[in-house]
């Protein structure tokens, strides 16, 4: 079975002096609420921790439920038809069928004292917004105002995650500080259009019934150029506009992939994860070990020279 031989970065992974375009930026997104809708935009600021555009910074709020686990369209996929809108005050979230609730953003600058939550392992803190906003959420996702949902919220401050742990052999590019907010495990995700049509060819193949785009994918940065399937995967810095991104692993993939982002339920047959894990399943015996049956496509980013992205934005890598 075709596999991706290996996807740690090999060779010089020193930063580069000379750049040439490879591409464009197609399009961006930011996601407010963890697991709900994307906000496309025409530009964001890379933060280290977030994208920020106007009033949104990404993944700054989240869903927990009773018992103070974090919720996903991974179980309850129509949450990713929850529509956010964000001002400089509130936040509205937007659900067909459901009145529109809008809740104040809190004005808090600190997270000391706030409960503490994980997300995949890593402790986080957050600060409930308050029950009306999760009897709202409880009602959309579980069907039950008195459900227990709340959501979280996360001021524009250092991140409450741990620093990640070295790990030379699975991702010799990451730093300890490429966190989020909460995001499941990186600030960025950046995936191409080639690879996009590689997967829709390879569906094709394997006669499923279904083409799919970046959405699904639920990238931040989304690109375009005429360059070979996956071959960001080997782009140690990636330069946009005048922003830097150094290239801290792979993507590896779930079920949220099988989610469709306009319908909000998941492929019957569990496409496309079904045909990535066929021919994007990590081969080298420690990658195996690190991300067993979850297949690679995208790339997760770090920010290393903070700025502005746009649409249109030159997509550059080391001539080296």
């Amino acid at each position: 079975m075709p596999g991706v031989a290996k996807s740690a970065l090999q060779g010089d992974l020193s930063m580069p002096t000379e750049w040439k375009a490879v591409g464009e930026v197609d399009k961006l997104f930011v996601f407010p609420v963890k697991s709900l809708a994307h906000v496309e935009v025409e530009n964001f600021n890379t933060g280290p921790f977030a994208a920020e555009s106007g009033f949104m910074v990404d993944r700054q709020f989240m869903v927990v439920d009773k018992k103070d686990k974090f919720t996903t369209s991974r179980k309850f996929p129509s949450m990713s038809l929850i529509q956010p809108e964000v001002t400089q005050t509130h936040l509205t979230l937007k659900y067909p069928g459901m009145e529109d609730i809008s809740v104040k953003i809190p004005a808090v600058e600190t997270l000391e004292g706030c409960k503490e939550y994980e997300i995949f392992g890593d402790p986080c803190k957050g600060f409930d917004v308050g029950p009306e906003v999760g009897e709202w959420l409880s009602d959309v996702i579980l069907n039950d105002p008195e459900g227990g949902m709340r959501l979280l919220y996360h001021p524009k401050v250092d991140s409450t995650r741990p620093d990640k742990p070295t790990n030379e052999e699975i991702a010799p590019n990451m730093k300890p500080g490429d966190k989020p907010y909460f995001a499941d495990t990186f600030a960025y995700m950046m995936m191409s259009q080639p690879s996009i049509d590689e997967l829709n060819k390879l569906l094709g193949e394997e006669d499923v019934d279904l083409v799919v785009e970046e959405k699904r994918f639920r990238p931040n940065i989304f690109i375009n150029g005429e360059f070979p399937a996956f071959s960001e995967d080997e782009w140690a810095y990636i330069k946009v506009g005048e922003v830097i991104f150094r290239n801290s692993r792979a993507c590896d993939r779930c079920v949220f992939t099988t989610v469709d982002p306009f319908m909000g339920d998941k492929h019957p047959q569990g496409e496309p994860l079904k045909t990535l894990r066929k021919y994007r399943c990590a081969e080298d015996p420690a990658e195996k070990k690190a991300y067993g049956s979850a297949p690679l496509f995208g790339v997760f980013l770090a920010v290393e020279k903070c700025g502005n992205i746009k649409v249109g934005d030159k997509v550059c890598i080391g001539k080296h």
